[in-house]
């Protein structure tokens, strides 16, 4: 539905660089980065507020490069809302179609029918002063929606509310998104939001995309070191390549090409990658699914809600990052103390060579 070809833009000394981009009906993907890299340049260029030096943007095949930005049909939803102070609810929501010049009749019926569907029906005559935050953006989402764009971008929509608001409000997008069939790109740099949120994912560093897929494929395969970190993954060892293909890897021996899915570019020198849920504490001497095993002590503790990550450390100093719910944790035959020394293993689950 929305493709981009090779998007350049320079901005003061920002650019955006080789963008490619494919988006399709119906979807919903998110663009992950960390703040400044870019992601909301790319919006902004996408809804025609900034003009690329070269490359094309396509909707359902169409070029949009150079149409102005209130003919794209593109509904875009900022993180501080941007709402008109002086305005009700009723009238932020029914201004697009007042530019439309849409009868009064009509958009008194439309901006209801919307304040509906968004469960803010009540709250039609209260300026933005008056309402909280998640009853704003509700009410930025339903400007938006109004006018039936053909796509749906969102800019860090749930940044400026509390944790509670955004859980919210990140069902509230999930509803729009299968109730209306709508075509979303949402860009952040919360992992938890995406991982909720996305069919399709992508992430972007420096003005660039480094990695496009679903979230389950860019976090089992990781392109770069980068998109690992981004990802959340923190086990990334050094790994050296020996005879036979067989690499070392510092602080935990040897593993075999066997026990790692195919590698697109091998070098002398690489990384493994790993997930937390790869590490396990007291394992089954009967896990016939088990890469190393050994013991390790517990170096720190860190409690956040239902789980608690543990930080492992081996004997010549090799680190391992892993995390338990608490049920998990009751059913060791232990108390997890820091300081204790307990029997551990890594599994082959997640286990990805990637470049150093």
């Amino acid at each position: 539905m929305l493709r981009l070809d090779d998007i350049r833009l320079t901005l003061g000394s920002f650019s955006l660089r080789n963008i490619h981009l494919r988006i399709r009906a119906g979807e919903y993907l998110v663009l992950l980065g960390p703040t400044g890299t870019g992601k909301t340049v790319l919006l902004e260029t996408i809804a025609g507020l900034h003009a690329p030096d070269s490359g094309k943007i396509l909707l359902h095949n169409q070029d949009i490069t150079e149409t102005a930005p209130e003919k794209r049909r593109l509904g875009i939803v900022y993180q501080d809302y941007a709402l008109f102070p002086h305005f009700t609810v009723f009238e932020n929501i029914g201004f697009g179609l007042k530019m439309r010049k849409t009868p009064a009749k009509d958009i008194d019926r439309q901006v209801r029918a919307m304040a509906d569907f968004s469960g803010i029906s009540h709250l039609l005559t209260r300026l933005p002063a008056n309402l909280s935050g998640g009853e704003r953006q509700r009410a930025a989402l339903a400007r938006a929606l109004v006018l039936q764009p053909e796509m749906l971008l969102l800019d860090e929509p749930l940044s400026a509310v509390d944790r509670m608001t955004g859980g919210f409000l990140r069902d509230e997008l999930k509803r729009i998104h299968r109730e209306l069939g709508m075509t979303i790109l949402h860009i952040t740099h919360n992992l938890q939001e995406a991982f909720f949120l996305a069919d399709k994912m992508a992430v972007m560093r420096d003005g660039k995309i480094l990695q496009q897929g679903t979230p389950g494929e860019i976090f089992q395969r990781p392109a770069n070191r980068f998109t690992a970190e981004m990802m959340g993954i923190k086990n990334i060892i050094p790994a050296r390549m020996m005879k036979n293909g067989i690499y070392e890897v510092e602080g935990l021996g040897t593993i075999a090409p066997g026990l790692l899915p195919s590698i697109s570019r091998q070098a002398e020198k690489m990384l493994l990658t790993f997930p937390g849920q790869a590490v396990e504490l007291m394992p089954s001497q009967s896990n016939d699914a088990c890469w190393w095993q050994g013991s390790v002590r517990i170096v720190e503790l860190h409690p956040g809600g239902d789980q608690t990550e543990f930080i492992l450390a081996l004997k010549n100093g090799a680190i391992l990052h892993t995390s338990f719910s608490q049920r998990e944790i009751h059913r060791f035959p232990f108390v997890p103390t820091i300081g204790m020394v307990v029997a551990a293993s890594i599994t082959t689950k997640g286990l990805h060579l990637l470049p150093a």
